[in-house]
């Protein structure tokens, strides 16, 4: 497993095939593994990198920098240290969002953005996982957070909360790297930390991209209970995608939940991109 170094703290990341590259951002308390199925598809033609974010995987869990900002930040040295030109940049939620801030400020590196469930302040606010971010904000916990292991009931309650009927009718073994991440130590300290900062998204709300800007599509799954399908049918209207996917009975993890259409979704996503 490869590992890249931003400024002492390592980050963990898979890469696989060669061609056009293709990086794969995950979700708050997810890790790189939420994507096995795209990248295992797409290495046959292109080059694919999946990271775990800091604090997530297999990646160091730092005590302090959970921060939108440093985020981006380490997003944008990941892809200039490895020579990355022309990205297509898949995302689900936090993931979304960091993918849709790079882009923002860089443009012209951005071959298309594949935005699964993005995050920002509005598709959030709705939704019980919103309440608690706003606790979590008001409320410091962090060494709280830190302290307390999920016994594996309360991990397997977490994950099954993102999964929408169709998941949760595929049984236990497409999630359960998930369910032992979630019960690992220190893995509620990240999500915590990163809690205070999520209003700074509110800035995606009120995008909208110029001319030229990357084609983007986005994905939701119709029963998603952690950000709000709604709002983000809404987002749509600013965000103005080239492809608007909503999938039936799926959740927040429709990459697991539906691999095939997600896969689809990022092929043609970065073909269309690149005759255009």
């Amino acid at each position: 497993m490869p590992e890249f170094d931003y400024h002492g703290v390592s980050v963990a990341y898979d890469r696989a095939g060669s061609g056009d590259p293709i990086v794969f951002l995950h979700n708050i308390g997810g890790d790189r593994r939420i994507w096995m199925n795209q990248t295992g598809a797409l290495a046959a033609t292109n080059a694919v990198y999946a990271l775990d974010l800091f604090g997530y995987g297999d990646s160091d869990s730092p005590g302090s920098g959970y921060t939108v900002d440093n985020y981006v930040r380490m997003v944008s040295e990941f892809i200039e240290t490895h020579g990355l030109t022309d990205v297509t940049l898949v995302g689900n939620c936090f993931g979304s969002a960091l993918s849709l801030l790079y882009a923002r400020g860089n443009p012209r590196n951005v071959r298309a953005l594949v935005l699964c469930s993005p995050l920002t302040a509005a598709t959030l606010r709705p939704t019980p996982t919103g309440w608690m971010a706003r606790m979590a904000a008001h409320f410091p916990l962090d060494s709280i957070a830190g302290a307390i292991r999920l016994p594996e009931a309360a991990a397997n309650l977490v994950v099954r909360e993102q999964l929408g009927p169709r998941g949760r009718g595929m049984g236990s073994s497409p999630f359960a790297g998930l369910r032992r991440r979630w019960s690992e130590p220190r893995r509620l300290l990240p999500p915590a930390a990163i809690a205070r900062d999520l209003p700074t998204l509110a800035v995606l709300d009120d995008f909208r991209p110029a001319p030229g800007f990357p084609p983007i599509t986005t994905v939701w799954g119709a029963e998603n209970r952690i950000l709000s399908a709604s709002a983000g049918a809404r987002l749509n209207t600013t965000l103005c995608p080239s492809e608007a996917i909503e999938l039936a009975d799926c959740g927040h993890l429709v990459m697991l939940e539906q691999p095939e259409t997600v896969t689809a979704a990022i092929q043609s996503a970065a073909r269309t991109a690149l005759a255009g």
